[in-house]
């Protein structure tokens, strides 16, 4: 559900807002109310709400300076403002603040049922990519590709293949490579590769360089200009299709789907 706090001075509208309005309809639920712009901070704070609607004018701390003061404390809430037809100097603060929508006293059933359907979207798309974003900073889930990087010694030792072999895919992993051609490259046998491969990483040669190159795809699928096809061309892949399977096995989602919810 996403959470709303109404901060309102006028009794009538705020329980009018609260009681009324159709929550329901967009996922909505109201977490918290106040009664002023000091009441609003502490209810803001602890409810860590999706959305504040809030009065511009109202005794003590108006509700500009609320805003000001909530977006210092990095509060990531949406606000929509409710203002008086004079009060467009008001609204002009508020959209410098970053407000997403304003209503005009008396306030309109279809006005607000607009601003929360747009608030609610937006919050929904930030929801999608914050969701994208934890996976790709969750490095307990393999799966999306967020695996934990072999460390490379600054100084590799001669017998240290493990270090190599991840050194060679870093530097080749655009090209067409194998656990043969690293081994060759090593100048020792694909089974012992593969065993000191495992047992140093826990991964096989091959899940660590899909790894790897799904990785530096999810990068590169975040520059608009770079088609999808010159992306799974770039991680070595030549077939797009494939690298698109292989991506949405391990990410989720489709390469275009991925670029989608980023953009």
């Amino acid at each position: 559900m996403i959470k709303v706090v109404v901060v309102e001075d006028e009794m009538l509208v705020k329980k009018g807002l609260i009681l009324t309005t159709d929550w329901h309809r967009f996922n909505c639920e109201v977490v918290g109310e106040a009664s002023n712009g000091m009441e609003g901070i502490e209810v803001v704070k602890n409810m860590n709400p999706d959305i504040v609607i809030t009065d511009v004018r109202m005794a003590g701390l108006d509700g500009i300076k609320m805003i000001e003061a909530l977006k210092k404390e990095g509060c990531k809430s949406e606000f929509i403002i409710i203002s008086g037809y004079s009060e467009f100097e008001y609204a002009r603060q508020a959209l410098k603040l970053g407000v997403r929508d304003f209503l005009v006293k008396p306030i309109d059933d279809e006005d607000l049922y607009n601003a929360l359907s747009r608030t609610c979207e937006e919050i929904q798309n930030k929801k999608t990519i914050d969701k994208i974003q934890n996976k790709m900073d969750d490095l307990t889930d393999s799966r999306v590709m967020l695996f934990k990087e072999y460390i490379i010694p600054e100084q590799v030792e001669d017998n240290d293949y493990t270090a190599k072999a991840i050194k060679y895919i870093k530097e080749n992993y655009q090209k067409d490579i194998s656990l043969k051609s690293a081994a060759d490259s090593l100048f020792i046998s694909e089974s012992y590769l593969s065993r000191v491969f495992k047992a140093n990483v826990g991964q096989t040669f091959l899940d660590y360089l899909t790894y790897y190159r799904i990785k530096q795809a999810c990068k590169l699928l975040q520059e608009a200009d770079v088609k999808i096809h010159e992306v799974a061309s770039m991680v070595g892949y030549k077939d797009q299709r494939y690298f698109s399977v292989i991506f949405k096995k391990l990410v989720g989602i489709s390469p275009k789907e991925f670029r989608n919810k980023l953009n």
